[in-house]
């Protein structure tokens, strides 16, 4: 594993030491297929071996069991093991490469670096983003589209043109720069096997491969860049079963949760902890999860909340890249039922 394979599996885990052994309660991961958010989990999941249950949440806004499973917030992924809930791709690699150290690590090269491609990646998909706005706006119902106009709020939706050589030029960039890295590297941006570099890298060009026929081009001029594609894909996804919700009910009812991390008493927000609280993304609006502080350090927040009645769940946010707001009330509040509805789109 070497001397940074050592360190990142140090390091990485800290925050779970002193934990229930949860080998043996199902990962049960809410997601839609056509996020590339999504593939990154399920690549996640083909990296390690692992078998999973896939749970479909709607598309667009309301998604009422996986709000009232993590609070109220609403974004996909979302990895449930038992009575723990992971939000963000960052929390669900750290959360498998736990409960399944043996198996090869997503996050293996420590905090610093894999949080660098994490981010990059973030850049990477603002100009993707914007190409599939563009592309589809006009093919998507009224609904779908104010949907997608309030998750991204910053995005002038008026402005995007299909054909935009300025974002196009970016997003080679950025291809350009994986493709150069993988000469230096070899089979994988991880070198020798995939790590969290190749995955967060992977999800993207598979969006660009799998829903932009403008953008696939520049993908195509990098052969570096195809074979690696090739090579990930190859990985697969795990050993994977669709299930219904009901099976997260089961799995929240039935399982222990984790042992909590202590707050360190450094930390600005230790004085929070107890209180009720909003976690907001930053910045898309993915609906903020409201419940009961119960940890936070520069890690992670978990809240508590209930999403049954007499049944809690702790849910894990990255503390990066999520902001926490004192709630106006201290009375935790379930978000209503309300009829699933799916539509024909795209991504987060």
């Amino acid at each position: 594993m070497g001397l940074d394979g050592a360190i990142a599996r140090r390091q990485g885990l800290r925050a779970f030491k002193g934990t229930t052994n949860m080998a043996n309660i199902p990962l049960i991961l809410h997601q839609y297929d056509i996020s590339p958010f999504s593939q990154k989990a399920q690549k996640m999941m083909g990296l390690k071996g692992l078998s999973w249950q896939s749970v479909e949440m709607p598309m667009i806004a309301p998604k009422p069991d996986v709000e009232a499973l993590t609070g109220g917030y609403r974004g996909t992924p979302v990895l449930q093991i038992g009575g723990d809930v992971y939000v963000d791709n960052w929390m669900i690699a750290r959360a498998l490469d736990h409960v399944s150290p043996k198996t090869p690590l997503i996050n293996a090269r420590g905090p610093l670096r894999d949080g660098a491609i994490y981010a990059w990646g973030e850049r990477l998909f603002t100009p993707l983003l914007h190409s599939a706005l563009a592309a589809y706006k006009d093919q998507w119902d009224a609904d779908f589209l104010a949907d997608r106009k309030r998750v991204f709020p910053d995005v002038d939706f008026d402005a995007l043109e299909v054909h935009d050589a300025e974002r196009l030029s970016q997003i080679r960039a950025y291809l350009g720069a994986i493709n150069a890295e993988l000469k230096l590297c070899g089979g994988f941006l991880g070198g020798e096997r995939a790590d969290s570099w190749d995955i967060h890298a992977w999800g993207l060009v598979w969006m660009i491969k799998s829903a932009l026929p403008e953008v696939s081009p520049v993908v195509d001029y990098f052969p570096a860049l195809m074979q690696w594609y090739d090579r990930m894909t190859q990985i697969g996804t795990g050993h994977r079963e669709d299930a219904e919700i009901e099976v997260a009910w089961r799995a929240l009812k039935s399982s222990e949760k984790r042992v909590l991390p202590p707050s360190d008493r450094d930390e600005p927000l230790y004085e929070w902890v107890g209180r009720s609280v909003t976690v907001l993304p930053g910045s898309t609006d993915r609906g903020g999860a409201q419940g009961r502080l119960a940890a936070v350090d520069y890690e992670q927040a978990v809240l508590v909340v209930e999403p049954l009645p007499g049944i809690e769940a702790q849910v894990w946010f990255p503390r990066f890249g999520y902001h926490i707001r004192k709630s106006r009330t201290d009375e935790q509040t379930c978000p209503k039922k309300m009829p699933a509805s799916k539509r024909p789109g795209l991504f987060v």
